[in-house]
């Protein structure tokens, strides 16, 4: 008799989402950063610096995502490549699985790390969602 693993796919569905926020194709400077930075701010002010309310505001992020992606954050610190992966694997959704191993190539070769055959990038995926599952499991846990 098998049983169904929800809290794997629970987590699967919050990689998803997350994976839909932080997409690559989105019209964004940096993923994670700020929409304008405060030299577009100033130039647009003609070099006085706006009340509160006009100015600089950083891009918006749901709760949901921003956890996920605090999680592949914290993995980056420990092992880029597995982060560099993951993220093009579930941000590169809508791409064929060719598209996001060369698009996880590209980032790792930006970031000064050697590229990774299709095998080796799809277990290193896989690495980062069993990582991103024990982190939540462990959050759960301590809840």
């Amino acid at each position: 008799m098998s049983q169904v693993d929800l809290f794997g796919a629970y987590v699967r569905r919050e990689l998803d989402h997350w994976g839909r926020e932080f997409a690559l194709h989105r019209d964004c400077e940096y993923l994670g950063h700020v929409s304008r930075n405060m030299l577009q701010v100033l130039i647009e002010h003609k070099g006085e610096m706006p009340p509160p309310n006009v100015g600089y505001k950083p891009l918006e992020t749901d709760a949901r995502a921003q956890l996920i992606e605090d999680v592949v954050a914290d993995i980056a610190r420990s092992h880029l490549g597995m982060a560099i992966c993951l993220r093009a694997y579930h941000c590169g959704q809508g791409r064929r699985r060719v598209e996001r191993w060369e698009t996880a190539n590209l980032l790792l070769a930006n970031a000064g790390l050697p590229v990774v055959r299709a095998t080796a990038y799809m277990d290193l995926a896989q690495r980062g969602e069993d990582r991103v599952y024990g982190v939540l499991a462990g959050m759960a846990r301590a809840a």
